[in-house]
């Protein structure tokens, strides 16, 4: 096997590997970095690269198993964090020109639990300015580009990670998100991007964007590999607010009987009927007779909810956000780009009344989705309306027709964030361009492995689509 095809493998193929002793950590690691070198130049997934502690953890992960100490699936796996998330002794900038040179003194509680598990950190990925914002176009460090087309943008605001692991350049990544930076990057660039249940992993040690609404979770090329890294960074933190005390399951246990006999259900309410564009419409429905195939019962059911909840994000959102930002607002306005700048704007106009009244409103709501979800295994949505925009001029083609690619995604993903429940978003396909679409599986609170498993049966049913790659960058385009 060559090294590049050793990239592709994923969490679940590189761990039978290194248990087994074919392959150890200090060669993959080492297949990585060349790559990383080779690729990394024509796409900015990376902003820094942890080179010497990566080979001297290898080297660690090497003599530990050896010796007989295998800590488990990912012992010697190599993995991209987020700028956002903080590493101990590693330049954590969050994308900003305030934090340029902020080196952490301690690691995040989702950082600490995967270096227990023996995972390798190969970098930091590069993310969009303070993670505001759904492209990774940051003005202080540059562009995330998609490999499967490096004019369009990688989706964000998790677009390093996202292109990490689409292109092979760690076997797995972690993101977050908030409203929808995981699943919206994940589904442009073809990969698989899990937002788990709020509360699910631990906010510790992660730049605030709006907490009630901010999540941390995988970003991975199957579904298996996005649950076995769940498992290693789910678990209650103490120090974490929005942290919730429940039972860690084995996110792939019933795996094996597939999606016989469940019902997933379709409800365009949820997105208020948002126009999509007909490549992902054939894509979708191809998807769903794929799941009727397998012997899921598939129905289109209402929710009355559905205009309620699209109208809650902003006034939860603009306050949380206003709240961490405004001292460095007040002191120096001038170091945001013009994205988080606008975005500010519009979140110190928003009154305490309005977000005191969304938060009620959003108990409410959320009592709705869970009796919206009974007797059901999930919703199956589009996770986006429409194909990765150019980064030239971020306007989305949907059925011919150009539209300002920012507020595209919001009635797809946003509702997922407001109510907690858990979200993945997989490949389902590719339009007339060649570029990734991606179908969304939501379950109700704690159902994160149900939905895996789901998207996971999808995965062994169409291997043709999770088979294919980017096309390897020459140096025409940087």
């Amino acid at each position: 096997m060559n090294s590049d095809d050793l990239c592709h493998l994923g969490v679940s193929g590189l761990a039978g590997l290194i248990q087994r002793r074919d392959v150890s950590p200090v060669e993959i690691v080492d297949a990585y970095l060349r790559r990383i070198e080779r690729l990394d130049p024509h796409l900015s997934a990376y902003l820094t690269l942890t080179v010497d502690s990566a080979r001297e953890q290898a080297r660690r992960a090497e003599a530990e198993i050896a010796a007989g100490r295998w800590r488990g699936p990912l012992h010697g796996i190599p993995y991209g964090v987020k700028d956002i998330i903080e590493t101990e002794g590693v330049r954590t900038t969050h994308g900003s020109a305030f934090f340029r040179d902020f080196v952490p003194g301690r690691d995040a509680d989702c950082i600490a639990r995967l270096r227990r598990a023996g995972a390798i950190m190969l970098g930091k990925t590069l993310t969009h300015e303070f993670a505001a914002a759904a492209t990774t176009i940051n003005p202080h460090y540059g562009t995330a580009r998609n490999p499967w087309n490096r004019e369009r943008i990688a989706g964000g605001s998790s677009g390093g990670s996202a292109v990490a692991v689409a292109a092979g350049l760690c076997a797995f990544a972690l993101g977050t998100d908030t409203g929808g930076s995981i699943r919206n990057p994940a589904a442009l660039c073809g990969i698989v991007g899990l937002k788990p249940t709020h509360g699910r992993t631990s906010l510790t040690g992660v730049c605030p964007n709006v907490t009630t609404l901010d999540h941390v979770g995988p970003m991975a090329p199957s579904a298996r590999d996005a649950a076995m890294v769940t498992h290693a960074i789910a678990g209650h933190d103490a120090r974490d607010p929005a942290s919730r005390d429940h039972a860690i399951p084995d996110f792939t246990e019933g795996w094996s009987r597939g999606v016989r006999g469940m019902r997933l259900i379709l409800c365009p309410d949820f997105t208020l009927d948002a126009e999509i564009d007909a490549d992902v419409e054939r894509a979708f429905a191809e998807a769903v007779a794929v799941f009727r195939s397998l012997g899921a019962t598939v129905e289109t059911v209402p929710f009355a909810g559905g205009e309620r909840l699209a109208g809650l994000f902003s006034p939860i959102a603009g306050p949380e956000f206003a709240e961490f930002h405004r001292p460095f607002h007040e002191k120096d306005p001038d170091s945001y780009g013009d994205s988080v700048r606008e975005r500010l704007e519009w979140s110190f106009r928003i009154t305490a009344d309005e977000y005191v009244r969304a938060l009620r409103e959003r108990e409410l709501l959320r009592r709705d989705v869970a009796a919206f979800f009974e007797g059901v295994d999930a919703l199956l949505l589009p996770t986006m309306p429409c194909a990765a925009p150019p980064i030239a001029t971020l306007m989305a083609s949907v059925n011919g027709k150009a539209y300002p690619y920012t507020s595209l995604h919001q009635p797809f993903l946003r509702p997922g964030n407001v109510t907690g429940c858990p979200a993945v978003a997989v490949p389902m396909g590719f339009d007339r361009d060649g570029m990734p679409l991606s179908i969304q599986i939501i379950g109700p609170e704690w159902s994160d492995g149900r939905i895996l498993g789901i998207a996971s049966a999808f995965e062994d049913a169409t291997p043709a689509i999770r088979s294919r790659r980017p096309p390897e960058p020459s140096a025409a385009v940087r």
